[in-house]
């Protein structure tokens, strides 16, 4: 679910205009922005005039000007769009609502209509929007309340408060004094500690189970059938023994789950060092989904890199990587997309030296058979696994092929030449791995860039590439190829 989705059309097209035109650096045509929004001449100039009026209270932080061509933003070096966006969330009326009923549990028509100032029709079309949302996490507004899996229904109000909160607001607010005691108990439990990151999270999360703890009639029909594997698990028994000696305080029945809700959030949502994960996986079972998807997937990057060898450090990181994203996979539905998933997937791509996309889907199609799933397109959860197993890849990318040398030999005009190398150095830059400097006849080179039509000095080189127009698209595009090729023959 894009968190857009949660603003009315014409709110969500001017939060999308200030992403769109960041994204483009600050600056952006209108017709590049109105062949993206696909609207009207008029509507996109009347979303700019609102867009601005949102805009004035960060007068100072952030505006926008429009000049009949350009669309220009700037901000403060202090300033985040985050901020803009929360604004627009917390007004949403589909937001209050759904923090309305974390805060309530359960809701009559009449009541919203007055506490939101709207009229019964227009709340009924924005629940029915609502609903049409939260399928993808297997929730649905029914009779005034929020149904669905227990699990879900505490995912989804970690990830809603989770990221749509400031972390300096987490750090002052989220950990209260009981949690941290909490915490603290939990760290002796485990023995192990959390670090600031992590100990926030399990905060919020705390916070989500104690107001959830008292709903009665919860349902955990898929966690218990998906968790029966995991009921031995050391790491388990000890959270589950926690677990109900803590909530044992409340005056009310503590359902059993309890604890399996606790064990899947600190194993699936990275709250949980890289180290205590390694210690942990030590102990944990062998044929559980999760394990044989780790296993898996690990084995098969490692052939992939082949002959290329994996130090134990890289090994142990990238394992602790696919862990959790094979355990948000397994356990749970949907995902809150903050961030332009577009954007993070082109630039992960640009970064590595060579495609990696298309391993990324086998990686996530072949774990996805252990779970008795398969790749669904558009479903949020799998795009965004798409995009960490691309991450994961470019780590190794960088870490394991080593370095590709790169000479530029151009043959002009002193002036000219050091300006061209300059612009071949920074387009080509950001690949990882890379070394790119002038060439020097007594060093060794994997590709040597001219513009002499006949390279014959560089016996010894194993690529040349001659330039057919100085600082053209086309021939950074060649290159970059030609080096994906020769990282891919690494």
């Amino acid at each position: 679910m894009k968190i857009e989705e949660l603003l009315d059309k014409k709110e969500a097209r001017e939060v999308e205009i200030l992403k769109k035109v960041i994204l483009a650096g600050g600056r952006i045509t209108d017709i590049e922005l109105l062949d993206h929004l696909g609207v009207s001449k008029a509507s996109f100039e009347s979303d700019l005039k609102e867009l601005a009026y949102h805009l004035k209270p960060y007068e100072n932080k952030c505006s926008l000007f429009y000049d009949g061509q350009w669309v220009v933003v700037q901000m403060s070096d202090q300033f985040s769009i985050s901020q803009v966006l929360d604004d627009y969330l917390r007004a949403s009326i589909k937001f209050e609502l759904i923090d309305y009923l974390f805060h309530y549990r359960e809701f009559t028509i009449a009541q919203l209509t007055t506490k939101f100032m709207t009229s019964e029709s227009s709340l009924f079309r924005k629940i029915k929007e609502l609903n049409q949302l939260l399928k993808e996490f297997g929730l649905k507004i029914r009779n005034g309340q929020l149904k669905g899996e227990e699990l879900q229904i505490r995912y989804f109000y970690f990830q809603v408060y989770w990221f749509l909160t400031p972390y300096e607001v987490h750090q002052e607010k989220t950990l209260t004094v009981q949690n941290a005691r909490i915490i603290e108990s939990l760290e002796k439990a485990l023995n192990l500690s959390f670090e600031e990151h992590s100990r926030l999270k399990i905060s919020l999360w705390l916070t989500i189970s104690k107001k959830r703890i008292v709903v009665q009639h919860k349902i955990f029909k898929e966690l218990s059938s998906k968790s029966q594997l995991y009921e031995q698990d050391p790491f388990f028994k000890i959270v589950r023994s926690f677990v109900l000696r803590f909530f044992s305080r409340y005056p009310l029945e503590i359902d059993e789950e309890e604890g399996l809700l606790h064990f899947v959030f600190l194993t699936s949502m990275s709250v949980l060092t890289e180290t205590d994960f390694a210690d942990y996986s030590l102990i944990r079972g062998r044929r559980t989904p999760t394990s044989l998807a780790d296993t898996f997937v690990l084995e098969h990057v490692i052939l992939y890199y082949r002959p290329q060898k994996f130090f134990p450090a890289l090994e142990k990181k990238i394992f602790y990587y696919f862990s959790q994203i094979h355990s948000r996979l397994y356990f749970f539905k949907g995902e809150l997309e903050l961030f332009d998933r577009e954007n993070i997937w082109q630039k992960e791509q640009n970064f590595s030296s060579y495609q990696l996309a298309d391993f990324s889907h086998v990686l996530l199609e072949k774990s996805l058979e252990y779970f008795d799933e398969s790749y669904e397109e558009g479903n949020s959860l799998h795009e965004w696994s798409l995009v960490t197993y691309l991450s994961v890849l470019a780590i190794i990318d960088f870490e394991i092929v080593g370095e590709t040398w790169i000479g530029i030999d151009l043959k002009m005009d002193h002036l000219y030449k050091e300006v061209l190398t300059q612009v071949l150095v920074l387009s080509l830059k950001n690949l990882n791995g890379l070394t790119i400097e002038t060439y020097d006849s007594k060093k060794k080179y994997d590709l040597i860039i001219t513009n002499v039509s006949k390279p014959n000095a560089y016996r010894s080189v194993k690529e040349v590439y001659v330039l057919s127009e100085l600082g053209s698209t086309y021939d950074i595009n060649q290159i970059r190829m030609k080096i994906r090729a020769l990282r891919h023959k690494k």
